[in-house]
């Protein structure tokens, strides 16, 4: 049976989220699914190993690349692989350095670091060189959330096509909650940006090989549902948070002080860079979001050169509008299934 196919009959089985036969479906149908995924890795231009998964049919109309989070594996995104499937895409999915199945970066594997963050965009574009022939002449789209949009974005505005990097493939891009400016509370920006940034230098000194978590946070723990800022979906909850207990190794926790500096920074400069993005963005928005920041969503999306760029408000969505509810998620996706088709 063709991947497309089974894609369709298996997401025609799926009840709605608020049915206790979500959970059944996941991990029965969606897993029939996902054994059909192919895992395979690179090393890095600086000896990391890279993890990714491709979903191949035999006739897919183009590719959809899709860039995680921060924390989350490619394998959170079985569903929306799913999706993208059955509607004819052919899909590849990347664990960026530090997290997933990749290389971790300090000697606690849970902590979320990362050198410099143009490291995940030079990884990016090794990946996209090495899938180059895979292409095959199709439209390729990209599909990223959050510190996956910032990524994405860096990957466009400075290391595609130039330093010995191929030019981009893309020729939209679909953004879900992106990390262009983060939400640092109980700290004002104004404060946390030297904070976090004295607080990495502080630790360089006194204990270079042991990193700091920034303030406030540690190691995996999993919150409650009532009280999770990701989500109104309790079953895709559920869902996601069962991996991390199936798999121990793809925990990730708080981040180091060093990578919030590196965060802040590079979300500020995809912003600054806003123009050096020639393709559509479309962005999708929570307006429960308050793990990123709204404003400079806004302000990058209005310095955007493309006529076709959009900021698209998801009334009722936390940050995870992937993950959220079918209510809310629903038309969401089918809002990026629609923008992707108009061009596929």
């Amino acid at each position: 049976m063709d991947l497309c196919q089974l894609a369709g009959e298996v997401l025609a089985e799926r009840p709605a989220d608020t049915d206790p036969a979500w959970s059944q479906w996941s991990l029965t149908s969606l897993t029939r699914f996902y054994r059909h995924i192919e895992h395979a890795e690179f090393i890095s231009r600086d000896g990391k190993e890279i993890h990714y998964g491709l979903c191949r049919p035999n006739e897919a109309r183009a590719w959809v690349i899709i860039s995680p989070g921060r924390v989350e594996s490619y394998i959170k995104y079985q569903e929306v692989a799913l999706e993208l499937v059955a509607a004819g895409y052919a899909v590849a999915m990347i664990d960026h350095r530090g997290q997933g199945h990749s290389t971790r970066l300090t000697p606690n594997p849970q902590q979320g670091h990362v050198g410099r963050f143009i490291d995940y965009a030079e990884d990016f574009a090794e990946w996209l060189d090495g899938l180059h022939t895979q292409f095959e002449n199709k439209k390729v789209f990209l599909l990223a959330h959050s510190m996956g949009g910032a990524i994405a974005m860096t990957y466009l505005q400075q290391v595609a096509g130039r330093k010995n990097y191929q030019p981009s493939p893309f020729s939209k891009a679909a953004l879900s909650a992106p990390m262009l400016g983060i939400n640092t509370a109980p700290w004002p920006l104004w404060l946390a940006k030297p904070m976090t940034r004295s607080l990495a230098a502080l630790n360089q000194f006194l204990s270079p090989k042991r990193y700091w978590y920034a303030p406030g946070t540690g190691d995996y723990a999993t919150e409650p549902f009532a009280i999770n800022r990701l989500t109104h979906s309790e079953a895709r909850y559920d869902w996601f948070s069962q991996m991390y207990t199936d798999l121990p190794a793809i925990k990730v926790g708080g981040p180091t002080n060093h990578w919030v500096a590196e965060g802040v920074a590079a979300a500020e400069e995809v912003v600054r860079l806003a123009s050096r993005v020639d393709i559509p963005v479309l962005l999708l928005q929570g307006d429960q979001d308050i793990i990123v920041a709204a404003e400079p969503q806004r302000r990058f999306i209005d310095h955007l050169p493309h006529p076709e760029s959009n900021l698209l408000p998801v009334a009722g969505a936390k940050h995870e509008i992937l993950m959220e509810t079918d209510a809310i998620r629903n038309p969401a996706m089918q809002s990026v299934l629609d923008y992707f088709q108009d061009d596929a």
